[in-house]
């Protein structure tokens, strides 16, 4: 099929306006979302425009008997794969440079996510839009593009053969527009993540713009004529549109339930402005506007590059980067959107060689996929210079100990502690677990009792009946969760307990896991002769701001010491009582390792151990340094320690 018979849309400035307001808006929340908190919004604009435009092209094509997805997707294909490659492109070779090998190795993957179109899928079974690990994620903004194409896969097959069919096509948008509204309705409180990166609870959004596309083809003489033929009708529209739009970015959060109900707002105002027609006077003269216009030109390079400069540009730093630094950024974002716009996209547009552009692209976006994956699969590819440079922050003699150290505990299971007639101390926790128990398995009496670790890492936890249950949040934590279970409610175990230890982050305010005490008031129970121990954490980073403690020496050359120089808990020493999980009922005691280590004075307060940082990432302790804590800690307060019932579970 030639490419002259294959319909376009009439060219409307203000849609690139409207393009405009949409990146801009997410760039000014990506960059300072304080700003700008419902900037995010400008997404659901995009799925909306990239509706009516896409839909709008097969309405016509199928009506004049021209349409055909060879040259339909070679043209997805073309006004895609370019700038998109070029991005992928120049984060995978800095990244080779620059990023360690777990920020290598993610990454890679995410490369491959991007090339292939499935990102909102990768990052749907990661973590949340919002989790502060999407700081460290420079591609985490290909969700969308995702969520586009996979649109633009099947929704022009479905159109075509409802259109073979002779259906209705549309009762056929309005059926399936309303079934993942729904959807999206019902699931964004239960399963938040799943709404928001599903393309099936966000594909309403788009289909909003296949309705306008469908009035503004079939509707003409009734609906959108009238609208454009009446000044007064045309601005109103324009007006509600623009409002809706300003209420959106003014009143939506990241706190609210997103997309849901609010998701409307948006997605009205947009569809309120389109409909309104180029001659409305905010579109003619605001969005048609040629500076404007320009932004709406390069908006697709923009959301590509904004993002990745962001990112990457924090993760290579050592401290938050400044609002000088941010406005940098975005000003070389903008720099690199025009270049890419110019000399990648426009050339590539052109109908010469359509057949070897397409051919070209596809092989080279398949090639650095592959590159990503074989980044993920390796590990990030230890063997670069700059993961051996970081490894250089351990001696090798360090590094061994802290492996032997932590391969050296030996956890028991119930069946096992059931054989034996000592009396148990149980270790229970989240990720912190696992060193917590080698640490202290190496100071407890182990002649006189067995040591148990039992960690509800991704359980979600009920303690209240007379069984506990915990049930993984994701596949591979099940047989976690399963030998949970299945220790804490073995009775026979449960009655040799002497000791329960919590090794928790921050135990009395960490909001994840606040079924951590229900466990032990039903251990208590079933057996109320135990002791029972909290233990505090040692100094840490801000999570959003510093990925690791690691990186943070590397880049900066120091040692641990810069990490406890820019840890921002605890600010000092915390009043317990007043946190919300404080446990008034229970009995316990709390070992405050901070205090009885360096009484809160950062001066004295050690930072590592034979070579070892105190910690690698930006909150667990690293085992050398844990055990070398708590031997500081018995040395200092012997006394205290009997006093509060510990001393007689440890060696002499």
């Amino acid at each position: 099929m030639s490419n002259s018979s294959f319909s376009h849309p009439k060219y409307r400035p203000d849609i690139d306006g409207l393009r405009a307001i949409a990146v801009l808006s997410v760039v000014v929340f990506h960059a300072f979302p304080s700003k700008l908190q419902g900037g995010f919004i400008g997404v659901d604009v995009f799925f909306v425009i990239s509706g009516f435009l896409i839909s709008t092209i097969i309405f016509q094509n199928l009506d004049k008997g021209t349409f055909s997805f060879s040259e339909f997707y070679s043209r997805r294909i073309k006004r895609i794969f370019p700038a998109l490659f070029l991005v992928l492109g120049s984060c995978f070779i800095f990244g080779w440079f620059a990023l360690l090998s777990e920020e290598f190795k993610q990454l890679g993957k995410h490369i491959a996510a991007g090339s292939a179109f499935i990102s909102n899928f990768v990052l749907w079974s990661e973590v949340g839009y919002f989790d502060n690990s999407a700081e460290t994620k420079p591609l985490l903004h290909l969700w969308s593009l995702g969520i586009e194409e996979q649109f633009y896969i099947f929704w022009p097959l479905l159109l075509w053969i409802g259109w073979k069919l002779r259906l209705n096509l549309l009762l056929v948008t309005i059926v399936v527009a309303i079934i993942s509204f729904v959807l999206n309705i019902l699931n964004v409180v239960e399963n938040p993540t799943a709404t928001f990166f599903s393309p099936i609870t966000r594909a309403w959004e788009l289909l909003f713009g296949t309705l306008l596309a469908w009035i503004t083809l079939y509707r003409k003489e009734s609906i959108v004529s009238k609208i454009n033929e009446h000044k007064v009708i045309s601005n109103v529209f324009s007006i509600v549109g623009i409002s809706l739009l300003g209420l959106g970015f003014l009143t939506i959060n990241k706190s609210v339930a997103f997309p849901g109900f609010w998701a409307v707002i948006p997605v009205l105002g947009t569809v309120f402005i389109i409909a309104a027609g180029p001659q409305a006077w905010i579109n003619k003269f605001i969005l048609s506007n040629k500076i404007v216009v320009w932004f709406g030109l390069i908006s697709f390079p923009l959301y590509l590059w904004h993002w990745p400069l962001l990112t990457l540009g924090k993760i290579v730093s050592v401290e938050t980067l400044s609002i000088i630094s941010r406005l940098i950024l975005v000003l070389l974002s903008i720099i690199l959107a025009w270049i890419t716009f110019k000399l990648i996209e426009k050339p590539f547009r052109s109908p010469s060689h359509s057949k070897a552009k397409v051919i070209g692209l596809i092989v080279a976006m398949s090639i650095l996929g592959l590159l990503g994956l074989k980044a993920f699969l390796n590990n990030g590819f230890e063997s670069r210079e700059i993961v051996k440079h970081s490894e250089a922050i351990y001696s090798k003699e360090a590094r061994e100990y802290e492996e032997k150290l932590t391969s050296s505990f030996k956890n028991y299971s119930g069946s096992d502690l059931e054989k034996s007639n000592k009396p148990v101390i149980l270790i229970l926790g989240d990720s912190y677990n696992k060193k917590w128990s080698v640490a202290l398995s190496q100071k407890i009496d182990l002649d006189k009792y067995d040591v148990v670790s039992a960690t509800y890492l991704e359980c979600k936890v009920d303690a209240n009946g007379k069984k506990i249950s915990a049930v993984a949040t994701a596949k591979e934590y099940a047989e976690n969760c399963e030998k949970f279970e299945s220790l804490v409610n073995n009775q026979a175990v449960v009655d040799k307990v002497s000791a329960v230890m919590l090794t928790s982050h921050r135990p009395f305010e960490y909001e994840v896991n606040p079924f951590r005490f229900d466990i032990i008031r039903n251990l208590k129970a079933k057996n109320s002769n135990f002791d029972f121990f909290v233990f505090g954490g040692y100094f840490q980073l801000d999570g959003k701001d510093y990925s690791s403690c690691k990186k943070l020496m590397m880049r900066s050359g120091r040692n641990a010491d810069i990490c406890l120089e820019n840890a921002v808990y605890p600010v000092s020493e915390p009043k317990i009582e007043a946190m919300p999980f404080y446990p008034k009922d229970l009995n316990f005691k709390y070992i405050d390792i901070i205090k009885l280590h360096c009484s809160y004075d950062k001066k004295n307060c050690a930072t590592q151990y034979n070579g070892v940082p105190f910690m690698d990432d930006w909150n667990h302790l690293n085992v050398t340094f844990l055990s070398f804590l708590l031997d500081d800690i018995r040395s200092k307060n012997a006394s205290q320690l009997d006093q509060l019932g510990l001393l007689k579970y440890l060696k002499n």
